[in-house]
């Protein structure tokens, strides 16, 4: 049996290891009623049924899943190595189908009520204090629920306050810019990264990026919110280019911004601005986006990649371009969207239709970058299929682009320490 400092010293560990690894899960186990039998049956009786638990729970964990005892009542266990969040639920299901099952004692059968809270790991935090503390909401939760099991959910935020604090953050410098790497499986180089707003507000706390993008892209704050992507990725990208002149940096861009009269000026602007060259930029617009208005999509990406800037299709294969399109549009790379990349691990039409897709942006001269790329299993998939780049947490986690900087102009002093 472990204490609580010995859990935290437990969870700890498991986010040293998950930091480069696939996600993982904290799973609270909660034995309702203990009291009550405890009460009703005695000390004895309690204590035993508490060790048929732990038992049975040890019985159907995986050899690298950790299980702690940190109350009376409830258990925490470990998951590294997960394939996502329906991993967590299959295996919340298996523990409460063992948990349940009677347990004989001398008084009679005793029939134990189980739940089980949730927190996926780093998706819901990354501090032992945080998964715990969102593993044991997620347990409150879980007892309304038939199966008795749930995952932490982040409570709603009025979207008119987002909106409002959104405007404000834009104006005041307050958001966050992260980095993700994409790297080129030909010589494991990094050679680009994707830029990915973050928001943390004072009272809203981290605002989710679906949450409050979705909010700009409604309210029309997109453009500003781009602008400000724009301007901070590229004067980090000068950056950066001082270590390696070669890499790019990639930025989401919505049609509407696009559309945008003086768009494509301003943003031949902003890169004299930052002295980066026009192939210093790559940006990302979505399949589905595209196909709204192909016509004026097809102009504007043209005249940006006529001036040097490269184009990729974002979440390949999740919208309705059609060969035609696809052969006409003045774009340099397909994305392809981490759903496909995900399931080839299970399906074989997954990984075949991520062949076809590949096959495809080769034939019509296009590079590929896979997104979602979590497992090694994946990656000599991908490498078989002959994919050119590969994005996801198994080559980096998105991180604050003044770190990103920091480690490259460090890794540089570090292989020059006379300069």
């Amino acid at each position: 049996m472990l204490n609580r400092t010995q859990a935290f010293d437990a969870l700890t560990r498991l986010l040293t290891q998950v930091a480069g690894d696939a996600p993982a899960a904290v799973l609270l186990v909660r034995v309702q009623r203990m009291r009550d039998i405890e009460l009703s049956f005695g000390y004895e009786v309690a204590e035993s049924l508490a060790h048929e638990l732990e038992r049975r729970l040890r019985d159907v964990l995986r050899p690298g899943d950790t299980l702690v005892r940190t109350g009376e009542s409830d258990l925490l266990v470990l998951l590294p190595h997960l394939h996502g969040r329906a991993h967590a639920a299959l295996a919340a299901a298996k523990i409460v189908r063992a948990l349940q099952a009677p347990v004989s004692a001398a008084t009679g059968d005793v029939h134990p009520l189980v739940l089980v809270g949730i927190a996926l790991c780093p998706e819901d935090g990354d501090t032992p204090e945080l998964l715990c503390r969102r593993a044991d909401r997620a347990c409150d939760d879980a007892a309304v629920n038939v199966e008795r099991v749930a995952f932490w959910r982040a409570p709603p935020i009025p979207l008119e306050a987002v909106q409002a604090a959104l405007c404000a953050a834009i104006t005041a410098n307050q958001l966050q810019l992260h980095l993700q790497p994409i790297q080129r499986m030909a010589d494991g180089r990094i050679v680009s990264y994707e830029a990915l707003s973050r928001w943390t507000h004072p009272v809203l706390g981290a605002v989710p990026p679906a949450l409050f993008i979705g909010v700009a892209e409604r309210s029309g704050q997109i453009v500003d919110l781009t602008r400000w992507t724009l301007n901070v990725g590229l004067r980090h990208l000068a950056e950066l280019r001082r270590v390696d002149p070669e890499v790019r940096l990639a930025v989401n861009l919505s049609v509407e911004v696009l559309q945008l009269p003086g768009f494509v000026d301003q943003v031949f602007d902003l890169m004299r601005l930052w002295c980066v060259p026009p192939n210093g930029l790559v940006l990302e617009v979505t399949e589905s986006a595209l196909m709204r208005d192909v016509g004026q999509c097809e102009r504007l990406l043209a005249a940006l990649r006529a001036g040097g800037v490269r184009v990729a299709i974002d979440d390949f294969g999740t919208g309705y371009s059609s060969m035609a399109y696809l052969h006409r549009l003045p774009v340099d790379t397909l994305k392809i969207d981490r759903s496909f990349i995900q399931e080839m691990a299970t399906d074989a039409r997954a990984r075949r239709l991520v062949g076809t897709m590949i096959e495809l942006a080769h034939h019509l001269g296009l590079g590929v970058v896979a997104e979602g790329v979590e497992t090694p299993e994946s990656l000599a998939q991908l490498s078989a299929l002959g994919c050119d780049h590969i994005q996801g947490y198994l080559i980096g986690r998105p991180a604050a682009a003044e770190d990103v900087v920091a480690a490259a102009l460090a890794s540089v002093a570090a292989v020059s320490p006379g300069r």
